[in-house]
């Protein structure tokens, strides 16, 4: 199962006055990115910080992953989309996956307070690595839009065929939307979901498209995220699985184990 960003490994390194033309892995130029500075309007955004990979982390062949972050732009939703539909047009050839590198049935929400589309795209071949997708994943938030750049192992696959309406029971729940989830996910108390504070208005939330299956249940992938005041990093605290009806909650460890959330709403 995909965790979003592994920021445990990264170490940030803060650049002033950076502006990009591409992000690169520094393997192969054919697959350089295409930066979201590339379609900044003077003013519009700021590159505050870069995550890359440690010196241990790629001498141990853990995976190879660089991190963006931008401040201060008036709608990072909108700018999150317009990055996106640029890695969508013919020439960049990037197509929106899921968490499993599925491609996506339906187009992804981007019109929301906060959100994450993955996008991915054959990686340039090398006989060493094999099979590889270049993935690259946007994430915005209030405040914020970051962009991850990384390998990861496999192909694209077709995306799942939907059951048929008459598979379906009609005592199912009502499964909920991206948005509906994120008001409820952040009306919880922290404490609860094991994180600090007293508002998760402290922190930030990305939903993932898509779902993935958890003890059988259908949910969706919630990564929170706080931001580090001595460097101006976004910092990854909790991955977490909100079923697709509200009801449970369920926690990735730190030893990659997930477990079930006992949370009391007050109802």
């Amino acid at each position: 199962m995909l965790v979003v960003l592994a920021l445990c490994l990264l170490t940030a390194c803060k650049k002033k006055d950076l502006s990009l033309e591409t992000y690169s892995l520094g393997e192969s130029e054919a697959d350089n990115v295409v930066a979201l500075d590339t379609i900044l309007e003077e003013g519009e955004a700021i590159l505050a910080s870069i995550d890359a990979p440690t010196d241990q982390a790629v001498t141990e062949g853990l995976d190879i992953a660089h991190t963006y972050h931008y401040r201060q732009m008036h709608d990072p939703a909108a700018l999150a989309a317009r990055y996106i539909e640029l890695l969508r047009t013919e020439e960049q050839g990037f197509v929106p996956i899921d968490g499993e590198n599925r491609k996506l049935a339906e187009e992804p929400e981007t019109d929301l307070l906060w959100g994450t589309v993955i996008l991915g795209k054959a990686a340039a071949e090398n006989e060493e690595a094999g099979r590889r997708i270049l993935r690259v994943i946007v994430g915005w938030s209030e405040y914020a839009v970051a962009v991850q750049v990384a390998y990861v192992n496999g192909s694209i696959l077709p995306p799942l065929v939907p059951k048929e309406e008459d598979e379906k029971t009609e005592a199912a729940p009502k499964p909920t939307d991206i948005a509906e989830q994120v008001d409820y996910f952040t009306s919880l108390d922290p404490q609860q979901l094991g994180l600090e504070g007293s508002d998760m208005k402290e922190y930030m939330v990305f939903p993932q498209q898509g779902w993935v299956m958890v003890d059988d249940v259908s949910c969706r992938e919630i990564s929170v995220y706080r931001q580090d005041a001595q460097t101006a990093t976004n910092v990854l605290v909790g991955t977490f699985y909100l079923s697709s009806d509200l009801t449970q909650i369920f926690k990735r460890t730190g030893d990659d184990q997930i477990i079930s959330l006992q949370i009391n709403t007050g109802d």
